[in-house]
Formats: structure tokens, sequence, C-alpha cells
């Protein structure tokens, strides 16, 4: 038996340890429980070996990935504990300020679309008891029509007929605004040519009859501008007579660039109902005042006038008379000559509002027509009776103890006015005058006596050549009296406007009716230059120096510069007199 420290001789002694020297600079932090760190999926530091075959090197598995074998191996190594919940966090997030991003957006729209509403409803007012669906339709249809009486853009009449149009079917409907509505007679009555008279609306409040009457004269006025219009029954898109392409047009106009293509005359129909549809419903409705009866029938006359009816349009002026004279007291009559249309002198204290505007458009209505010697009669005495009518009382001026006027608002009180107006709505504009009273001779009916004067020199002037100068004397006074009345600081706006536009038509035509006798002054010095008298006595004109008229067509332009200057001054023209008016007769 050997002895024990022979067998520990032979074995040989070994080079190096059996384990490696667990050596590290950086040992692993251990992971408390109280604290979940995010991992690195194969950490450079495992407290256990990293031998090959304990993982699968991801380059070896991409084929197989692909075709969805060991996929849910592979999500289970990217998604870890931390993974996910960084994950949904992001998601909820992103979700969270998305929601709340498209809710701010849309409470901006619907903030924006109030405040258009509330502007339009400002800019417009409709009545209260209509429903909100026919008020906008209003504030849509009056915001379209007067977008070309801006610089904001050209008027679709075909938009504005539409609203227009469906207004009037939810006031007319039993269901929606037309509650308590009554037909003239059993079933309503229809002509030919025209369609369905109109209802009694005497059920209805004041605000709700203005309301339907302003309507039906918007619908009648896209009307007027969409007549002989097609409506592509296709693409229910309106285009003017002279781009459809049809029989009846043979030789079609193109589109403007970038509009709709033009249509087919077989796929059309007409765009809108004629213009006399809406004048005649009004002109038969119950319920409506005489001022308003009395518009539409002048309204309708004027747009037969434009279609070249001249008859058809004096039998509407006569009957827009027999309306005005309508609605005179009882026991009042032969104020007008129905035969000739003048007022008789001796009835100048019965006259009313709407028998001057009528007598008035009646007599223009033959100027340009040409009959002169109708018209000149019937704007005399229009004239005559409105410089009969009693003058308007003067203003009411209360000052207090220091002299300033009590009627101005304290800074207080403009500050509350303000705020309240931000809040609370405007009331409804009060009921315009029925044009059945005596009217006041007052700064805007001393206007309306200088265009009437305008009128008459017009007529005089193309008469004859023999009453041209009384016709420019007649234009002088007019424009005298317009400047005159302008300029005074009591009138009202009302009044300023209309002063401003007989004074712009005034030196207008005062400007033509003098450029037409300087050419003829011009022609008759050309025909007379050299030549003298008998035996060398008569006077020898050499076409030198200036005439009579060219001084007075200096005289004119001095004029206009000085109104040009008033108007700058009263702020309520944007670049002065201009061109003026236009003559009834070229």
């Amino acid at each position: 038996m050997h002895p024990p420290w022979l067998s520990i001789l032979r074995v040989p002694p070994l080079l190096r340890p059996f384990r490696p020297p667990n050596i590290r600079h950086n040992p692993p932090k251990p992971r408390l429980f109280t604290h979940n760190s995010q991992l690195l999926l194969i950490s450079p530091a495992s407290p256990r070996p990293q031998l090959p075959f304990l993982y699968t090197p991801s380059g070896l598995r991409p084929l197989r990935a692909r075709n969805g074998i060991n996929l849910q191996f592979q999500l289970s190594r990217l998604l870890t504990t931390e993974s996910k919940n960084y994950i949904k966090e992001q998601v909820w997030l992103a979700s969270k300020w998305t929601a709340y991003g498209w809710t701010a957006v849309a409470l901006f729209f619907v903030m924006a679309f109030g405040i258009q509403e509330e502007r339009l409803e400002r800019k417009f007012p409709s009545p209260r008891e209509w429903t909100w669906w026919s008020r906008r339709s209003w504030r849509c249809a009056k915001g379209q029509e007067l977008a070309g009486a801006s610089d904001e853009g050209m008027t679709d009449w075909a938009i504005a007929g539409g609203n227009y149009r469906h207004l009037i079917g939810r006031l007319e409907d039993p269901s929606t605004d037309g509650a308590g509505l009554k037909e003239l007679d059993e079933g309503g009555i229809l002509v030919a040519g025209v369609g369905k008279t109109g209802l009694d609306v005497n059920g209805k409040s004041e605000p709700w009859r203005r309301g339907y009457y302003e309507a039906l004269m918007g619908a009648a006025r896209a009307a007027e501008h969409l007549d002989g219009w097609l409506s592509d029954d296709t693409r229910g898109i309106s285009f003017p007579p002279e781009v459809v392409i049809g029989p009846s047009n043979p030789r079609p106009k193109p589109v403007p660039v970038g509009a709709c293509s033009a249509p087919l005359e077989k796929d059309c129909s007409p765009a809108f109902d004629p213009p006399e549809t809406f004048y005649m419903k009004i002109l038969t409705t119950a319920g409506f005042t005489t001022r308003q009866r009395l518009d539409a029938a002048l309204a309708y006359a004027d747009w037969l006038d434009f279609k070249g009816l001249p008859a058809s349009a004096e039998e509407m002026y006569d009957w827009g008379l027999d309306i005005a004279m309508g609605s005179l007291p009882t026991g009042v009559d032969n104020v007008v000559d129905t035969k000739t249309g003048v007022i008789n002198a001796d009835k100048a204290n019965s006259v009313t509002s709407n028998i001057l505007l009528a007598t008035t458009s009646l007599a223009i209505h033959h100027a340009q027509n040409a009959n002169l010697s109708t018209a000149l009669p019937i704007l005399l005495s229009v004239l005559r009776a409105r410089r009969s009518l009693p003058d308007s009382p003067p203003p009411i001026l209360r000052f207090s103890e220091t002299g300033e006027d009590d009627l101005q608002p304290s800074i207080f009180s403009t500050i509350t006015s303000l705020l309240r107006s931000l809040i609370v709505a405007p009331p409804y504009p009060p009921e315009p005058p029925s044009g059945n009273e005596l009217p006041r001779r007052d700064a805007k009916g001393i206007c309306e006596e200088a265009g009437i004067m305008t009128n008459i020199g017009e007529i005089l002037f193309a008469s004859s050549p023999s009453s041209q100068e009384a016709g420019l004397g007649w234009t002088r006074e007019a424009v005298d009296i317009a400047e005159s009345t302008f300029a005074e600081s009591d009138t009202d706006l009302e009044g300023k406007k209309r002063c401003q536009e007989c004074l712009d038509v005034g030196l207008g035509n005062w400007r033509k009716m003098v450029g037409k006798l300087v050419v003829a002054e011009n022609k008759e010095r050309q025909a007379n230059r050299g030549k003298s008298g008998w035996f060398g006595m008569g006077t020898k004109d050499n076409g030198e120096g200036e005439g009579r008229w060219m001084q007075e067509e200096r005289v004119v332009e001095e004029r206009m510069k000085s109104a040009r200057a008033i108007l700058t001054q009263q702020r309520l023209a944007k670049s002065g007199a201009g061109d003026g008016g236009t003559l009834l007769f070229g």
C-alpha cells in the first residue's frame, strides 16, 4: 500500500484553476421590487454565462419569423413588461390629446358659426317668431343678395333665389311657420300664367307679415335676374341661356374659365319662376300695407318697361295709383285726375306720400317713353303739391345749465350700452310708415323737390331747341337747392343721402346739357368764321376766345369740385360727384 503522499505527488499540479476567476469591474446591481427599470434584452454583464446554445441568434430566424413561425416568441422577447407599459402609456396620451384637439377644433367651428350667424342676424334682422331654419334661410338669402353691393364679391342669384324660395315655402307651410294662414277662396285662386294668388295673412303679427313681404320681393328680384336662365336637371346648376347647347342656340358662347361645362338643352328646365308670380302674389295678398302693395306694383311696372311692354307697364302704374287713392279717408276723392294723372290744385291738402310716389313714377314712365306732353303736367302738379305741404317742426334740443347737450351720453352709459348690445339681441326694427299720412316738407322732401325739378329740366331740354335754356335753368336751380340743403347742419342722415343723389344727378345732367350746347356753339362759330355783314359793316367772328357755353362749362367744373369737397367732408361719398346721372333721353 502506497503511502498517501505518493498519490498526491503523482498528480501533476494544475496550470490554472478549474473555474476562472469571477472578476467584474462593474458588478450587476440587484433589481429592487419597488422599482422597475427597463432592462436590455441582452445584458452585457449577466450573472449567467453567455453560451451560444442558450439563445438563438436573430440573424438565423428572419425567414421563419416572416412565415409566421415563432412569431409569438419574437414578440415576447421584444414586448417586455416595461415595453408594454410604456406603449400603453403613450397610446393613451396620444388618444387623449387627439380627442382634446379635435374637440377644440369642433368647438371653435361651432363658435365661429354662432358668431357669424349673430353678425348676420344683427345686420339682417328676422322676425323672432320664425323657426331657426326659416331665419337662417332669410339671413343666407340677404347676405348672398347684398354681396354684390359691396367689395366682397358678386351676387349668386341662383343661390339667393333658392334661399328665398325655400323660405317662402316654409312660411306658407301650415306645419312649420304658416300656421293660421287662410285662403282667400276655398282651394285658392289660380291665374293663368301667374299661378296661385296670395293668402290672407291678417292673422299674423306685423313682423311676420313684413318678413313675408320682404321674402316675396327678394324672390321677385332674383326672378328678374334669372329671367331666361336654365337649370341643368342632371347636375342642379343654373346657366345663362347663351351658353346652353341646343337647337335654340346654334352658336353658344363659351363658359368662363373654371366654370362647369355647358349643359344640353334637352336636360334643362327653367331655373326660376317668372317675376310676375311673386308680384301678383303680393298684390293679391290680404294683410299687406298700402305702401307694400304700391312698391310691388311700381316694381312690376318697371320690370314691364324693361321688357319692352310700355302698355302693360302703364296699366300697372294706373293700378298703383288706384292702390294709393284707395287708402284716402272716406269722402275725399278727385285728388288725382285718373285720366291724366295730374294732382288737382285744390286738393293739395289731401295728398299722401303714396299719391306723390305713384304720380311721380307715372310721370317718369311717360317721359321715358317720349310722352313729354303727358309727363310734364304731372311733374309740375307734383312739384306744386310738394311745395304746399306743411313744414316739419324744428328739432327740439335740450341743454343743461352748463350749456352742454343733455342728450349727449356719458362714457359710463356708452360702455354699458355696448356691453348690453353684445349680450342682448337688438329688437326687431319698428314698423315703417304705411304712406297714408300727409307728408311734411322736411329736408328730404326739399331734396325730392330738387329731383323733380331735375326731371322737369330734362324734359324741357329734350323737348325742343327753343326750350333748352329753360331746361338748363331748372337744372341750375335744382343743383342750388340740393347743395344748400345738403350743407345745412340740421339735415338728418336720410335727407343728406337723398340730397347727395339729387346733387350727383343734377350736376351730371348740367354738365351734359352744357356739353351739348358747347358742341352746337362751336359748330356755329365754325360756320360763321370769316363771314361779315353787307358792305363789310357786320361783325367778323375769327373763332378765337371762349363762348358763352364754354364759360358755363368751366363754371360747372368748379361747382363739381366744390360739391366733391362737401361730399368728402361729410364722408357720404367715396369718390365725389363722379360722372353724375344719366339723361332720360340720351
